[in-house]
């Protein structure tokens, strides 16, 4: 486990961090890797024999590498009507082999260039590869909770063409201890977080090579039968 003041100085070099949370904190659980560092590796094996599940799994949910993830329904910027209100658990959840979730801010730097590399670099990849990737904006530039002025913006400056999502009471808090934006997240067609990481790179090589891993997983996309 690594240091808290290793966090700090990775999360300076590598992410965004300062900004005040907005609206809601939601309760801590069991689960908050407040503190593991840049990777979060430590994965609960997943054992194999169940199929996928047809419905999505109830908790114990959590924020670690291993545990569930908890589902959220929020408003995406650049979709209409009944789409605009988008579900984490909705079909196209058990169509897909997994899910990438990034947790950006307006006004962090490397949120930007992570959100110019995503199309090239993991949507055109793995388009035939049933790998779903969603964002969610938290901030405006200047701190405040996220606009739809400011989301649509954003698609239009990045050319997104996945869900764009508002989380302006920022109910994914856990997932990027001390605002260390951007938080990426893997989840699996289980509903369990494979992989955590924050900041971003050129190339999105940590994040492309988890994708890779999850997916050659022989036992997957089995899911646990019994936790």
């Amino acid at each position: 486990m690594k240091t808290l003041a290793y966090v700090l100085a990775l999360s300076a070099l590598a992410g965004c961090g300062g900004g005040g949370a907005v609206g809601a904190t939601p309760t801590a659980d069991a689960g908050v890797d407040a503190g593991s560092g840049v990777t979060d590796v430590g994965a609960t094996p997943i054992d194999t024999g169940a199929a996928p599940a047809e419905t999505y799994p109830a908790g114990p949910y959590g924020s670690s590498v291993g545990r569930l993830f908890r589902p959220f329904t929020l408003t995406a910027c650049n979709r209409e009507g009944d789409e605009a209100q988008w579900r984490f658990d909705g079909p196209d959840f058990f169509t897909s082999q997994l899910t990438v979730l990034v947790i950006a801010a307006a006004w962090c730097v490397p949120c930007q260039r992570e959100a110019a590399q995503i199309q090239a670099q993991i949507i055109d990849p793995y388009a035939d590869r049933g790998v779903r990737v969603v964002q969610l904006l938290v901030q405006n530039t200047d701190g405040s909770a996220i606009s739809p002025a400011t989301c649509r913006s954003w698609v239009s400056r990045y050319g997104i063409t996945f869900p764009e999502l508002m989380d302006p009471m920022f109910i994914t808090q856990p997932f990027v201890p001390m605002t260390a934006f951007p938080a990426n997240v893997i989840i699996d067609r289980c509903g369990r977080i494979r992989w955590r990481q924050y900041g971003s790179e050129t190339g999105l090589t940590s994040i492309r090579a988890a994708i890779d891993e999850v997916l050659a997983d022989p036992r997957y996309p089995n899911c646990p039968a019994n936790e």
